[in-house]
């Protein structure tokens, strides 16, 4: 753990770089929102971890809820397996949609945000969904030499030539068994006849491409093709992502074996009720990778062995469940004891190294605010916008603007456009392009509107503006928060940013979006004060919709420079 005096350096740093936009050309991702919940995915086989699951949502998350209720944190518990039928890992692209779940909860959660459960059994593999067309043919023919029926692979692994290079991909089983995801009474018998038809198919895929890549495991043209559990797959995901917000319980039943009765949920089995050594195999390996990944190291600021909590528990073969055992009854209220103080201790890590640490409420909510508009703008700067290098390139008005904007007065750089017409695009790609010729020496302040509730009309917008720009270099500190004087305060923060000779890019975008008529009237001195013109270095982007006003456009960029 770093020393409090430095880490009270590092972020203050950290809050500057986000006021002034220069985490933007951070390589790695921009910091995360700070937010008032502890949202945590539960991953485990399907039906292996029932009683787990269930004391989680009975015993832990009420303990937790009453916990941090008085901090203000919600915390919640994501498990797609409780109270669902069908197997998360028969499906890859059930799969893609719970890492974006996975994503979305590392993004949006004070600490922890995935906790595994890992037993004696690997469990089901997830079917490549896509295979290039040399894979597929190896796949095919290899299937063939074996004496596999490939006539399932071929009805489900489609050609798409329309891609480059072509490919073959899985047909997804949702849109092929229409009822497979509803669960109402009404859909029921459907649904359970298309879950076993579409698990039959499951099972022989996955038997395929098992034993065709164990018998060919020395073809290199194999190596790259994965067949992991779900799992696994998610395990790896969410360390990329935090190694530290990772939580795992290793849960061992010592004297387990496939000649076990009630064995088939607690490991792996081939038909006819042998054991799976390559799944077992695969299954020894994960342990092994999930300790790598759950150790420490010098760059550490928690102690990750800690994330990681191994039961062992003898087998006892009781014809019903493990549940009235004397030991089992032990596990459980140790699991339930560790996983409360784990989450509670990891909550308290994230919130000590964290930038919610060092600042008063005002400042973290503003710092919040900042954060979301610079985060849709990542996103949206990622995508492709056709025909922006001929824009920068051959349209006349937009170069002739910027080198104005270089060296003299200059009007605001301003884009009329109809709903729905690639506006915020636009303007998010001339943002990019701006960043990457100014480089690091330009400070950005940035807003979308109608994103946040602090962004529903020009007033909200201009207020914000003004106190983000008060907190960069060069920039005299607002101390008047009377409404003429923001004003004021804009064109004075305008005018030293041109002195210092920094360059500032001020974007806006969706002016008209959704202000209302009544509020036209007293927001037309604020229109006025963006329409003016601007000092050498400032520059400044607006992207409005309609003709209303002079200033009625749906994106407004202005840059200082």
């Amino acid at each position: 753990m770093v020393s409090g005096h430095t880490n009270n350096h590092n972020q203050s740093d950290a809050y500057a770089n986000v006021m002034r936009g220069q985490v933007l050309f951070n390589d790695s991702q921009l910091p995360k929102i700070i937010w008032n919940q502890i949202k945590i995915l539960v991953i485990s086989n399907k039906d292996e971890f029932d009683n787990e699951r269930n004391l989680l949502v009975t015993e832990t998350l009420p303990k937790l809820q009453q916990h941090f209720l008085t901090q203000g944190i919600y915390v919640d518990f994501v498990d797609c397996n409780f109270n669902w039928n069908f197997d998360l890992s028969k499906n890859p692209y059930h799969m893609r949609r719970y890492m974006k779940e996975l994503k979305n909860a590392y993004q949006t959660s004070t600490g922890p945000f995935l906790l595994t459960f890992i037993g004696n059994k690997y469990g089901n593999i997830v079917l490549p969904i896509e295979l290039s067309t040399p894979e597929y043919n190896n796949i095919k023919n290899a299937a063939s030499d074996l004496g596999k029926n490939i006539k399932l692979l071929e009805e489900w692994y489609l050609l798409d030539d329309k891609s480059s290079p072509s490919m073959y991909k899985l047909k997804d089983p949702d849109e092929n068994f229409s009822d497979i995801p509803p669960r109402s009474i009404s859909t029921y018998d459907l649904n359970t006849c298309e879950n076993h038809e579409w698990n039959e198919a499951y099972m022989y895929l996955a038997d395929l491409f098992l034993s065709v890549l164990n018998e060919k495991s020395h073809m290199k043209s194999m190596h790259d093709i994965q067949l992991l559990s779900s799992v696994e797959i998610l395990v790896n995901y969410a360390t990329k992502l935090s190694p530290s917000g990772c939580m795992c319980i290793l849960r061992q039943f010592d004297g387990l074996n496939e000649r076990c009765k009630g064995s088939e949920n607690y490991i792996d089995l081939l038909p006819g009720g042998r054991l799976d050594k390559i799944r077992q195999e695969k299954l020894k390996r994960f342990r092994e990778s999930i300790t790598n990944k759950l150790s420490n190291n010098e760059n550490n600021e928690i102690n990750l062995e800690g994330n990681q909590t191994i039961i062992n528990i003898p087998w006892r073969d009781h014809t019903d469940s493990q549940s009235d055992d004397p030991d089992y009854q032990r596990y459980m209220r140790t699991l339930n004891a560790s996983v409360f103080l784990r989450i509670k201790s990891l909550n308290q890590n994230y919130i000590d190294v964290s930038i919610s640490n060092y600042f008063k409420s005002p400042e973290k909510s503003f710092y919040n605010e900042v954060l979301v508009h610079l985060t849709y703008y990542s996103k949206h700067s990622s995508h492709t916008c056709l025909g922006f290098e001929h824009f920068t390139e051959r349209n006349y008005s937009f170069k002739h603007w910027l080198t104005v904007a270089n060296t003299s007065e200059h009007y605001p750089y301003t884009i009329f456009g109809s709903r729905a017409s690639g506006k915020t695009l636009l303007c998010t790609k001339i943002v990019q392009y701006l960043l990457n010729t100014l480089e690091k020496n330009v400070q950005c302040v940035i807003r979308y509107f109608n994103l946040t509730s602090k962004s529903r009309n020009i007033s909200e917008v201009f207020t914000s503006i003004c106190t983000q720009l008060s907190s960069l270099e060069h920039v005299p500190a607002s101390n008047n928060e009377q409404y003429m004087n923001h004003i004021e305060y804009y064109h004075s923060a305008l005018a030293s940013l041109s002195k210092s000779q920094r360059p500032v890019i001020l974007m806006i975008d969706g002016i008209e979006d959704i202000t209302p008529p009544n509020q036209h009237a007293s927001s037309v001195a604020l229109y006025q004060a963006l329409l003016q013109l601007l000092p050498p270095k400032v520059s400044v982007r607006k992207r409005n919709i309609q003709e209303k006003y002079a200033f009625s456009t749906n994106f407004y960029l202005n840059i200082i420079m």
